[in-house]
């Protein structure tokens, strides 16, 4: 007669292990991941390999961002889904910071206007004649204008509704829409550098785990050895040979040099969870050592490497506007390490400093200043908040 299970103190309760399969090492990841995966290579592939393509014209850039919104939307919603009681702990402990909240609200918009911003607004059209133009509740002395487009009052013009907040110099493009695409680029630049760290690094971390040895010390001293080359120099060395798509090399050169630091992360973060009771305990049931991983380690670090991108991010919106101010020369001319095809906040605050000037037209490179200051700062604090609700410190 089999044995019922005792209530007794003391005891453990008694497992049939019959029912469980030592040998089942199913990946226990949502459906929708690798679905989705695949989904996206396959219409990557018809796009680039097909004579029509795809009915929605996608370049380079394009398909980055969508990778890296695959990447980042995976790594949020991977432990929502497989660790929720985990997640909502981190979440009592983050919104107990009132600047990181509002921060984080700052970066839902930023993402809001970079994906569908440039579905409403265009390249600006050109209006020589109206450059410089103030913005809506502003005024600017009109010697420094062609022509005033709405009134002049106590002899300065006055911004309109037309422009609501100016537009630029030379050109006279107007800013709202130059602003937005460049937001659409900084985001392009977090979201693609994203979609190249987090895999390489987490896989390049997980191999160094798993399987130790000489592949975990070359990958470990290759990592090392990538981190002491500056992007920049690497962007600048292969900057000749690029006629066009210069912004998708910089995120590819920043992608590759930056997973370093996340690779050691993930090793290390392995290592330490493996030592703990629930993935013992799993070890001991006969959980295989595929299983084990995507359904016990993976959603368990994921935080942790949201938490390492979120914090290096902030560099490559740095490194992306630097490069619109460094100016070299070439045959026939000079031109910006820039990507000239692209709109950049940098490219706005460059293009400022030759025309009417901060003092008479703040609002020329004020208003991409205030958003590279709040995205760099808001990824700042938000990381950190992170780090935080992963590991509370005891004051």
């Amino acid at each position: 007669m089999r044995e019922e299970p005792s209530t007794e103190p003391g005891r453990f309760e008694a497992i049939d292990w019959d029912k469980h399969d030592p040998n089942d090492a199913a990946v226990a990841l949502p459906r929708w991941l690798p679905a989705a995966a695949a989904l996206l290579i396959a219409a990557f592939a018809y796009d680039y390999l097909t004579v029509d393509g795809l009915p929605v014209a996608m370049d380079g850039l394009d398909w980055l961002l969508i990778a890296g919104l695959y990447v980042v939307g995976s790594l949020i919603v991977l432990p929502i889904t497989q660790s929720p009681d985990q997640v909502r702990t981190y979440w009592a402990q983050f919104r107990t910071d009132r600047l990181a909240v509002a921060c984080l609200a700052y970066l839902g918009l930023f993402f809001l206007v970079g994906l569908l911003g440039p579905l409403y607004f265009h390249e600006p059209r050109l209006h020589v004649l109206y450059s410089s133009q103030p913005p809506v509740w502003g005024s600017i002395d009109p010697i420094y204008v062609p022509r005033c487009y709405g009134e002049i009052l106590n002899g300065r013009c006055q911004g309109t509704w037309t422009f609501p907040l100016g537009t630029n110099g030379i050109a006279g493009k107007d800013m709202l829409p130059l602003l937005v695409l460049g937001t659409r680029t900084s985001l392009s630049v977090v979201l693609g550098a994203a979609a190249i760290v987090v895999p390489t690094g987490v896989g390049a971390g997980v191999a160094a785990a798993e399987l130790g040895g000489h592949v975990e010390t070359v990958l470990m001293w290759l990592a090392e050895q990538l981190q002491t080359f500056p992007a920049i120099l690497i962007y600048f060395l292969l900057f000749f040979w690029m006629v066009e798509g210069r912004l998708r090399l910089l995120i590819a050169v920043l992608g590759f040099v930056s997973w370093g630091g996340l690779a050691r992360l993930v090793r290390n973060e392995i290592r330490v969870r493996r030592s703990e009771q629930f993935v013992q305990a799993a070890e001991l049931g006969g959980v295989g050592s595929a299983r084990l991983l995507a359904r016990h380690l993976l959603p368990n670090i994921a935080p942790s490497v949201l938490t390492n991108v979120t914090l290096q991010v902030p560099l490559f919106v740095l490194v992306e506007v630097s490069v619109s101010f460094i100016v070299i020369a070439l045959s026939g001319g000079t031109t910006t390490l820039g990507d000239p095809t692209n709109f950049s906040w940098g490219e706005i605050i460059y293009n400022s400093l030759f025309s009417v000037g901060a003092p008479a037209a703040w609002w020329l490179a004020g208003f991409p200043l205030v958003l590279l200051f709040l995205t760099v700062f808001s990824f700042n604090v938000v990381g950190d908040a992170f780090v935080d609700a992963l590991e509370p410190r005891s004051d």
